[in-house]
């Protein structure tokens, strides 16, 4: 497996990756939901750049942002100081106390799918009843059997380094999002197909909204925004 990159690779990858389309569609909903004065968690907040985002636009909010990965915390910790950020695994975590808002963005996909349902059970407790969760994930193609399954990962990475490299990515970026594509074919990484999420998420909400935000294609595959309400 190809390890995460280092933070200076990681955000400067969100500038060409469709992924930035998904952040700026979380962003807005963050901010229009979570009410004054309201608690917000960015659950597996990589490097902190949502939660810096959502600071310099509501600074009524109390921020908290966790990740599995120290230099992502550490990194967070010294660029935002307008949120708390801790380190915790999206499996077992809990807060002293629920959040109006848990946003859990582009993240989901690392956490193996026979444990995938426990990550969203999980996050379903964090939030408040009548709170607001917002999931968004990047999905493969519906696929049966293992070759199936890396050919939808294939042709996923493939149209992602397309992008980027149209958008004129540095070499860094570039080697990178090589590596994603690397990852996903030999399960390193975990994308299902969004036919195989939904279930999951519907099983702990009233309503679940769901958005396309890249590729504008009719196609089962890209990124997709969930946003989760309870009754």
């Amino acid at each position: 497996m190809k390890p995460l990159p280092e933070v200076e690779i990681y955000d400067r990858s969100l500038i060409f990756w469709p992924y930035r389309k998904t952040l700026a569609a979380v962003l807005r909903e963050a901010i229009a939901l979570t009410p004054a004065d309201g608690r917000l968690l960015d659950m597996m907040c990589g490097t902190g750049h949502l939660l810096g985002k959502i600071a310099e636009v509501r600074r009524d909010l109390s921020l908290h942002g966790v990740d599995i990965d120290e230099r992502y915390v550490s990194h967070a910790r010294s660029a935002y100081g307008a949120a708390i950020f801790s380190t915790g695994n999206v499996l077992d975590w809990q807060p002293m106390s629920p959040y109006d808002v848990v946003v859990c963005s582009g993240s989901l996909h690392h956490v193996s799918y026979e444990l995938q349902y426990k990550a969203v059970a999980n996050i379903a407790r964090m939030v408040k009843s009548g709170g607001t969760v917002i999931i968004s994930d990047c999905y493969i193609d519906p696929y049966l059997g293992a070759m199936e399954r890396q050919l939808a990962a294939a042709k996923l990475g493939y149209a992602y380094l397309r992008e980027v490299i149209r958008r004129g990515a540095p070499d860094d970026v570039l080697g990178w999002t090589i590596d994603i594509l690397s990852n996903d074919v030999l399960m390193h990484e975990y994308k299902p197909s969004l036919r195989q999420r939904l279930p999951l998420i519907r099983k702990h909400f009233a309503r679940v909204s769901t958005t396309k935000t890249w590729p504008s294609v009719n196609d089962g595959y890209g990124e997709y925004v969930h946003i989760c309400t309870f009754p």
